[in-house]
């Protein structure tokens, strides 16, 4: 297993490399998000909207199923937030490329997930929002050397957002449904319409290190292809 060091700075890390990964690294993030010294947070109506899957939820007893099998086997990049779903698509086979995780399942703190990386990105991101820091450290993953590890100082659940705006066309996201199974989106334009106007729809907040005002009015964040 390879294990994170404590460092702020992506770090280049030994571990052994799935044959899948040589494809991967061909595929850059095609989108662009400006959100600069701040950050997103949840609203109550969005958060509502969140509870139902923004993909296809596939139950447990469907998780070993051909169907996905055969999407996970095909798909040029694979995408996973959380430390459970992360080991589940490990254990299937599949190293995912870009691991977003935060040593916490369920609320409760627990070993990092025994899946190979070769880069490591650490970023703060507190529970019910979206930092710039976090963002960055997903854009960095999608664009460097693969199996890459985003490992979270916080909260990963809402980091599904960004990877789905920031991946490139054809990848797919794994991420799991507390209670229900796992989600799976496939990233194309109208995913990623969906996930920009989540964003948008957050509230927006200066973010420095632990210090945060509200920033009023509320601008919308750009987005450029």
């Amino acid at each position: 297993m390879v294990r994170p060091r404590d460092s702020s700075r992506p770090e280049e890390l030994e571990g052994s490399a799935d044959a899948r990964h040589q494809d991967a690294r061909k595929v850059r993030a095609k989108g662009k998000l400006d959100v600069t010294a701040v950050r997103l947070v949840v609203t109550p109506s969005l958060r509502r909207r969140l509870k139902r899957p923004v993909g296809r939820l596939f139950p447990p007893t469907q998780v070993r199923g051909k169907e996905f099998l055969t999407i996970l086997r095909s798909s040029p990049l694979v995408i996973t937030v959380g430390d459970r779903v992360t080991e589940t698509i490990q254990a299937l086979g599949r190293t995912p490329d870009v691991q977003v995780v935060d040593q916490v399942e369920r609320r409760v703190r627990r070993e990092a997930p025994d899946v190979p990386y070769v880069r490591l990105y650490k970023a703060p991101n507190p529970a019910g929002s979206i930092t710039f820091d976090s963002v960055v450290s997903v854009e960095h993953a999608l664009a460097g050397d693969k199996p890459a590890r985003v490992l979270i100082d916080g909260e990963e659940d809402l980091l599904a957002i960004p990877a789905i705006v920031l991946a490139a066309e054809g990848s797919s996201i794994f991420y799991g449904q507390p209670g229900q199974g796992v989600v799976m989106v496939t990233v194309d334009e109208r995913a990623k319409a969906s996930a920009e106007r989540h964003m948008l729809a957050m509230r927006r907040e200066q973010w420095s290190t632990g210090a945060v005002s509200r920033v009023a009015p509320r601008n919308k964040v750009k987005y450029g292809r």
